[in-house]
This record gives structure tokens, sequence and C-alpha cells, in this order.
């Protein structure tokens, strides 16, 4: 059985790629993995230094399920099989560990396609899952 990872995080760019990834398994028996990985909570900003813990988990709860919510409708709606998680930690380790983990055959994910330039002064998760995977990646415009 094929099992897709498609990274998830509340943009268009996602929304494109998993549209992509039920292409892929339209004629064939597969899963999709939805994943939406947090950020370490210092890459939120300092204001989350102010905010009890457990508000802190409150409003990354709530991201993770906002930007999840539509992926899943859409799978829903193409009457696919999925699972959806949420991890915590640097986006493209997570991305990479938790393809492996799930044993995915693919990982397909959105880009925001800023070119060499943006890459190079704002590092790019895609690039770095693209180097650190051991398994297919599908760059998704």
């Amino acid at each position: 059985m094929l099992r897709i990872l498609v990274p998830i995080d509340g943009s268009s760019n996602a929304l494109r790629a998993l549209r992509h990834a039920l292409k892929i398994l339209k004629d064939r028996s597969g899963l999709i993995q939805l994943l939406h990985v947090r950020p370490p909570y210092d890459a939120y900003g300092m204001v989350g230094a102010y905010l009890p813990k457990s508000r802190q988990r409150r409003n990354a709860d709530d991201a993770a399920l906002a930007a999840l919510k539509p992926a899943e409708t859409l799978v829903k709606r193409a009457g696919m099989q999925f699972r959806s998680g949420v991890v915590t930690g640097e986006v493209g380790q997570r991305i990479v560990s938790e393809a492996r983990r799930l044993r995915c055959s693919a990982i397909v994910m959105g880009t925001r396609g800023l070119g060499a330039i943006g890459s190079l002064v704002l590092g790019s998760v895609a690039s770095e899952v693209v180097h650190k995977a051991r398994l297919p990646v599908t760059l998704v415009k």
C-alpha cells in the first residue's frame, strides 16, 4: 500500500500539494498521512514567554487544528483513507523523521517558490526535506 506524507501548514500551497497527492492515489490502494509540524515555541516570538504554558499549548493546538481542517475535508470529499498528526520541532527535520517513522513511500509538499535568492536568504524547509529524505519527494508549486 502506498503511503504519502503531506505536510500541512494551512497555506494554499499545502492544499495544492494535497490535491496532487490525491491524484497520485486516485486509482491505487493507499493512505494520505497529513502532518502539521509546530515549530518550537521560541519560533513564535518573545510574546509567548509571557503566556502560561497551558495557554501556549492551547494556542498551538488551535492553530494546528485550523491548519488541518481544510485538508481533512478535502481528503474526505475525495473518499480516500487518511490519518492526521501533529508534532513539534524543527519543521524540515520533523517532516523527514515522521516520514521514516510512519514508513511512508513518498512525501508530497507545497513550496512557496521563492527561487534561489529567496531560499538563500530565508532558508527553505522544502530544500531541507529534499536533501535529508531517503524517499521520493515531490514539490508542488
